[in-house]
């Protein structure tokens, strides 16, 4: 499966708070004299070096936090060039300057402790252009900036980094070590103490986000003006009664105290001299801070000057010399949209404005920002404005644009009066929008402040970039969900049966939740019965989903690409969660979560992502009885995700209009890893990367909210192979389809454009790990393909083929299935890993596994192994689903666990 939520916000919470940073560079005080000594060998070297022009006219300054040391470029060339892990020694007959160079590098490596090999992967990987590039090119230079460029740092200029890039690009890809070599004059740097993060930062940016920020641009009267879902009046039945259920499901929720997601008034500037009273709260026209300071605003080839005290004076009362009356009348702009757009008051708290200014998406928000308030040359715009976004939110936890302006660090700067006034004509718009939503909620007059979410800033920042008005004729039709009569229905189900009521049981680290209802209905009932795991994500987690739910507008992107019933089971999930901060938009990021793990990877939370998974199946001559059995394994790499391990979940879905079925899954999500109906057919999902984005196709729906309505509809092989390939999908992914009544199965190999279906041989056996077996989609997946997914099929067919070296062909059973399922062994060395090792990368054992399953779909058996890892060495505990749904005459377990 994809890396659904793996770790703590490795991409969110990259960046440090402001006082571990000043901590961690005092621990670092040591390190000065090693500075010193290292400057002086390397100016040492670099006089050596004069011997010819060609070896000084080009140097490379190497950084580590504080140590620092000047080289030939050629040595570190020579030095990436080699494929030992280290600096290979020179020979005894070398030229002395040569030895004490690479002697000096090498001793210099070996300080900052970094993997060499490492290091010379990230310098020569290929990042790949896509075709068409929306982001602005300067956004990425200045994430590049950080590594490669002025040997001073500074952000003032990117012209020559401009030239770097664009001649390493000339064959639409580049590394970062070319960038290094097109670098124009005698001097550039490498910081190697940020390599990983800019190479990774960098990579997502023009191979995952540049092309969904294409997408999105196209998108906008969807994003910005909520095209697909009407507004209902106010004073209508609809509207009433609405109201009125919200209203008393809201009073079933506890009263918690408030998080630290909400806003807080952070520093006291009495108890922090360092905080100057007069940068607290916006000041006023008349305040002598803003004397001698002036800006000037552009509307396209046209621009004026104006005292910031004048700027001030105008957001405050409106007045306007008629001189800028006629100025922003040959600009058409609107003055009003200009001073709605100042005075736009956002609501964020310091601590999370600290946290989220570091970090990728932070700096595209500021990014965003320096478009509307810049620099006269405007560069060095994200260090001013993230040092003058802070200072607007110390005392009141609120920051405007004028705010910005006033705390701007340079007395000069330029204002984009045509994105200022677009700004300014999208709060309205987008304030309508929100209105709506409440109106919908039945919550009564819940949008009569103005005051933002950062998230919808963001909104109206990108907005900004565009000159379309809404248009609701171009957006995309929602998608249609596959459908199922009650006739069809009524065939897998008793005669007179009622469904289950609505509660949790615990087995052990278990949970079982019986959900029934309406969408909404099993939305609010999971969002109660697991309110306190959905907690266990933490604050953090759950704004940083609100963040790009709405700040990217994810969250409606996801709404206009997901099933009607997917966002209604949301929207109960969030009344049901909203005490601790969960919202709409929080639980859309995650129901489309498949689809934005592949575009965004690590940029979004990982607490819930994970990478990894195999599924196996046997029946016919391959097992003992003849019956079909299917086995799946959620794995993740390297280390155990402890929010997926510790919240194991069984979810008995009843739906009023759907075929009763089982999600096996975590708490917060609206879809299945694995899954069984009582029509007999199971599913289980594996990760697949495409080879690009090309594979992609952004029109489409989720793979995982698919196999949600496949266990809601589908009654056979076939109408589950039809809704596969029929329905639309955006990125890549693996599924097994089986049959239990007919023992069909499939294993689909899908792309946003291809796909291809492994049918079940007549051996009986299929197995699948993370890797397209099928010619037609072999090229179509990231290359090279992974050598642990390689390892793992190898096994399966040891262990499961009619001619395996350690076959249990025609033997297979439950008990059998869950032995594979815990294997160890490599198989290309036929021994077995230990088990305090967490991921060998070679077994379906040992693969970093967080939660197994068995099934067996014609008697509506599951068994779920979970528990601390090795997760395959807990029992896995029997469910039967007849039983479950109380159906008379249901198959029983023969006993409580395998």
């Amino acid at each position: 499966m994809s890396k659904f939520f793996r770790g703590q916000f490795r991409g969110q919470f990259r960046g440090q708070s402001l006082g571990s940073h000043l901590r961690a560079h005092l621990g670092r005080a040591s390190r000065f004299r090693r500075w010193g000594l290292y400057s002086l060998l390397g100016a040492a070297i670099s006089l050596l070096c004069l011997a010819t022009q060609a070896q000084a006219s080009q140097t490379l300054l190497l950084e580590y936090d504080d140590l620092k040391m000047q080289i030939p470029l050629a040595t570190f060339e020579t030095f990436v060039s080699d494929t030992a892990a280290d600096p290979a020694p020179d020979p005894p007959d070398s030229a002395p300057n040569l030895q004490g160079r690479t002697a000096a590098l090498r001793e210099f490596l070996q300080e900052t402790q970094l993997d060499p090999a490492v290091l010379k992967q990230w310098l020569t990987a290929q990042i790949q252009l896509p075709l068409v590039q929306n982001i602005a090119p300067d956004f990425v230079l200045l994430q590049l900036n950080k590594l490669v460029g002025d040997p001073l740092g500074r952000e003032t200029s990117l012209s020559a980094l401009r030239t770097a890039f664009t001649q390493a690009t000339s064959d639409g890809s580049f590394s970062l070590l070319e960038l290094i070599e097109n670098y124009p004059g005698s001097e550039r740097r490498l910081n190697l103490s940020r390599l990983q993060q800019v190479y990774t930062d960098v990579t997502l940016l023009v191979t995952r986000i540049q092309p969904v920020l294409q997408v999105a641009e196209a998108l906008l009267p969807e994003l910005l003006c909520d095209c697909n879902v009407a507004v209902t009046a106010p004073d209508s039945a609809q509207a009433v009664a609405y109201a009125q259920t919200r209203t008393a499901v809201k009073s079933l929720l506890p009263n918690l105290a408030a998080t630290d997601l909400d806003p807080k008034p952070a520093l006291d500037p009495a108890l922090d001299p360092a905080l100057d009273p007069v940068l607290i709260a916006q000041l006023p026209s008349d305040s002598p801070a803003l004397a001698g300071q002036s800006l000037v605003i552009e509307f396209g080839p046209f621009g004026r000057s104006i005292a910031l005290q004048d700027l001030t004076r105008f957001a405050e009362t409106g007045e306007l010399s008629r001189g800028w009356r006629f100025f922003f009348n040959v600009g058409g702009v609107d003055p009003a949209d200009v001073r709605a757009a100042l005075n736009q008051e956002i609501a964020v708290s310091l601590q999370f404005l600290d946290s989220t200014l570091n970090n990728l998406l932070g700096e595209f928000l500021l990014y965003q920002v320096g478009q509307v308030v810049h620099t006269p040359s405007n560069t060095a715009n994200i260090q001013a404005l993230r040092a003058a976004s802070v200072l607007s939110v110390v005392k009141d936890g609120r920051l405007s644009l004028l705010e910005i302006i006033q705390r701007y660090p340079t007395r000069q700067m330029h204002i984009n009066g045509l994105r200022l006034a677009r700004i300014g004509s999208n709060a309205s718009r987008l304030r309508a929008r929100l209105e709506g939503a409440s109106l919908r909620e039945g919550v009564a007059g819940a949008v009569q402040t103005t005051v933002l979410a950062v998230e919808d800033w963001l909104v109206q920042l990108q907005a900004s970039a565009a000159v379309s008005r809404c248009n609701c004729e171009a957006a995309a039709p929602p998608i249609t969900a596959p459908t199922i009569s009650s006739a069809e229905i009524a065939q897998f189900l008793p005669a007179n049966w009622q469904p289950v009521a609505a509660h949790r049981e615990d087995y052990g680290i278990i949970k079982v939740v019986w959900l029934q209802g309406t969408p909404y209905d099993m939305g609010y009932q999971h969002g109660q019965y697991l309110h306190d795991e959905i907690a266990s994500l933490g604050s953090k987690v759950i704004g940083a989903l609100r963040f790009a739910g709405r700040g990217l507008a994810l969250g409606q992107l996801a709404a206009n690409r997901s099933y009607p019933a997917v966002v209604e089971e949301c929207r109960g999930l969030a009344d049901a969660t909203q005490d601790i901060g969960m919202t709409l938009d929080a639980c859309l990021v995650l129901a489309y979560g498949d689809v934005y793990q592949e575009v965004f990877a690590n940029t979004l939370p990982e607490v819930l992502f994970w990478d990894g998974c195999s599924q196996w199946v046997a029946t016919g001559d391959a097992t003992r009885d003849g019956r079909l059995y299917h086995g799946s394994t959620l794995d993740n790499d390297t280390k155990p995700i402890d929010y997926i391990v510790n919240n194991p979940v069984v979810f008995v879905r009843q739906p009023n209009d759907g075929l009763p079925h089982v999600f096996i899954t975590y708490p917060a999500v609206v879809w299945p890893n694995w899954g069984v109906n009582v029509a007999g057919i199971t599913l289980g999902l594996d990760t697949l990367h495409p080879s690009g984005p090309e594979e992609l196709s952004f029109q489409g729906g989720s793979i995982v909210q698919t196999m949600g309505q496949i266990l809601k509809t589908a009654t056979s092989f076939t109408q589950a192979r039809q809704i596969m390939e029929t329905q639309p999908r955006v990125q890549a992914d693996l599924v097994m389809i089986t049959d239990g009544k007919s023992k069909e199965a499939g294993a689909f190999e899908l792309t946003g454009r291809h796909e291809a279906v492994r049918e079940l041989p007549e051996t009986g056996v299929l197995f699948m790990t993370n890797h397209a077996v099928s010619e037609e989609m072999y090229s179509r997946q990231r290359q090279p393909v992974d050598q642990s997914t390689l390892l793992r099929f190898q096994r399966f067919s040891q262990l499961m083929e009619p001619q395996g070296g350690q076959t249990f062909y025609g033997r297979i059973d439950p008990a059998v299935m869950a032995q594979i399922g815990r294997d160890r062994v490599n198989p290309q060395t036929l021994e077995a890993s230990p088990f305090d090792l967490f991921d060998d990368d070679a077994s379906p054992g040992g693969n970093g596994s967080l939660r197994q399953g068995i099934y067996d779909p014609d008697k509506l058996l599951i068994w779920v192994a979970a528990g601390s890892p090795p997760v395959p060495e807990n029992p896995f505990v029997c469910f039967s689903l007849g039983e479950m749904l109380n159906f008379p005459n249901a198959t029983p377990c023969e006993s409580p666990a395998l």
